[in-house]
């Protein structure tokens, strides 16, 4: 992963280790117990710092967001401290427009926060919550879904981090388009209206 003169071994390494980190959590903890989260993170790091547009490297960042994905998903979860080094570049991921590395990204941090408060706050505090508001009116599902997730879990929080997510602008607004115009693939209309009414009970108090 470190030799960049190999770029098609490199690839092949990222797309390796995100598929065996996919396969199982103990697959998975194996895995991050080999120290992967470093370097996957400086090549990350260093593809968004040398991109001359976004479609530059864009295989690469693809690839590697989906591994870091993979690196964050299961139950039990990953110890938060091992992947909680993820927020600052998920932070600058979500920025981009290309939208399987929005899908990945947004995935990523629907597993980070669907934990304990402290996780909640963390993903709140990395300051992905406005973008996160923004991509529920994204025009494609596989963006728009995992956004939602991810802005679901920060509003059960503590109601000292919900008045944070619904003070972002839009965010109930958002919330009730989507309820209003629900379609086939949202499987869970009653989530959402759950998570807009306890947002705006929030609000109220």
């Amino acid at each position: 992963m470190n030799n960049p003169q190999k770029k098609n071994i490199r690839d092949q390494s990222i797309w390796a280790l995100g598929n065996i980190a996919g396969d199982s959590p103990q697959y998975r903890n194996l895995v991050l117990q080999a120290n992967v989260m470093e370097p996957l993170l400086c090549l990350i790091y260093s593809t968004l710092d040398n991109m001359l547009d976004e479609k530059t490297n864009l295989s690469l960042l693809r690839n590697a967001t989906w591994t870091l994905s993979n690196l964050c998903r299961g139950k039990p979860r990953p110890p938060f401290e091992t992947v909680s080094p993820a927020l600052t570049v998920l932070n600058k991921l979500i920025k981009l427009k290309d939208p399987e590395i929005l899908a990945d990204t947004c995935w990523t941090l629907s597993y980070l926060c669907d934990g304990p408060n402290e996780n909640i706050a963390a993903v709140i505090e990395s300051g992905v919550t406005e973008r996160c508001v923004e991509l529920l009116m994204h025009p494609e599902t596989k963006v728009k879904v995992p956004a939602l997730r991810t802005v679901g879990n920060l509003v059960t929080s503590f109601d000292e981090h919900t008045q944070k997510v619904i003070a972002f602008k839009n965010c109930l607004p958002n919330l009730l388009a989507l309820l209003y115009h629900q379609k086939k693939y949202e499987k869970r209309p009653l989530g959402l209206f759950l998570i807009l009414l306890l947002a705006i009970k929030i609000k109220s108090i």
